[in-house]
């Protein structure tokens, strides 16, 4: 019971102080893919602490030689009472298995929602022509604008507007950038936020996580997209498109914070060196250990005792 309330513990104050230690780091907006690695470190360890909680709880050393459902309840009832052992029953079933399911359908809500959205989207979209030079579809609309459309081998839209407005260096930009959200799969990102935040959107740690993940996925298409053209060239085609209005589900290149965009590629942040990166690896590493490391030492004492 012990190593489940401190899982418990460690779950509350991980939603709750890890998003304030991220946000006032500097390094994430310097290397986002690895900020992107430790918003879902800490998500994971969290849901790791619940559901190892609920197995703390099933198996102290006097339930863990029980062989049935029933054995494990009547031991918890001897060790809790007859009141509180059959709460604590149903607050473990709950954590390691209730939750879990909850987890997949709130998943499963987001895929079928964004999937239907992006179906729509891509019919709309069946008429219009296509670029063979650009490699893009064209959309008629004076509003300068570009997103692409995932699934499916992925479809990058551009818009009338766009084309007449960007030069074409400034168009292969944007056009790249739209392809590195494509090639990193950065949907499935946005999408694993998204499914975050209706499973635990009442906590800190997911409230915010897909807006949060929607701007590190942005950064990161301007990295890709600044290795085939000038970071200025880069920003001036953000800047033209930055009052684009795209659709909900697309990912657009004029996403996430416009202004921050332009200002982290017209001045790039310093970078933590390797000891920096190192040590942020590090810190995830453990972030997903702790729970399993706190769960390890009852569980080897419990087969100690059934062993003996």
């Amino acid at each position: 019971m012990t190593a489940a309330l401190i899982l418990l513990a460690y779950a509350v104050l991980l939603a709750v102080l890890g998003p304030r230690l991220m946000d006032r780091a500097r390094w994430p907006v310097a290397l986002p893919r690895l900020a992107i690695t430790t918003w879902f470190a800490l998500a994971l360890s969290f849901v790791l602490a619940l559901v190892l909680a609920g197995a703390a709880i099933v198996h102290p050393t006097e339930a863990f030689a029980a062989g049935t459902v029933e054995d494990c309840v009547l031991a918890l009832r001897e060790l809790h009472g007859p009141i509180a052992g059959p709460i604590v029953a149903v607050v473990a079933v709950a954590l390691t298995w209730a939750l879990p399911m909850w987890i997949v359908f709130a998943g499963a809500v987001v895929a079928r929602s964004t999937a239907a959205e992006r179906l729509r989207l891509r019919r709309a979209l069946a008429n219009a022509p296509h670029d063979r030079d650009l490699g893009a579809i064209v959309v008629e609309s004076a509003c300068p604008a570009a997103y692409c459309i995932p699934g499916k081998g992925g479809l990058v839209a551009v818009t009338s507007g766009a084309l007449e407005l960007l030069d074409r260096p400034e168009l292969d930009a944007v056009l790249a950038h739209e392809r590195a959200h494509l090639a990193g799969r950065h949907h499935l990102l946005v999408a694993l936020a998204q499914t975050g935040r209706r499973a635990f959107g009442r906590l800190p740690l997911f409230a915010h996580l897909p807006d949060r993940i929607g701007h590190l996925v942005e950064l990161a298409a301007d990295d890709a997209a600044a290795r085939s053209a000038s970071r200025s060239t880069l920003a001036r085609s953000l800047l033209n498109v930055a009052t684009a209005q795209t659709p909900v589900e697309a990912l657009a290149a004029s996403g996430g914070d416009t202004v921050a965009r332009i200002e982290r590629l017209l001045d790039a942040p310093a970078a933590p060196g390797p000891a920096g990166v190192g040590t942020i690896l590090g810190g995830n590493a453990v972030a997903v250990s702790v729970p399993v490391l706190v769960l390890a030492a009852p569980v080897l004492t419990a087969v100690g005792f059934a062993c003996c």
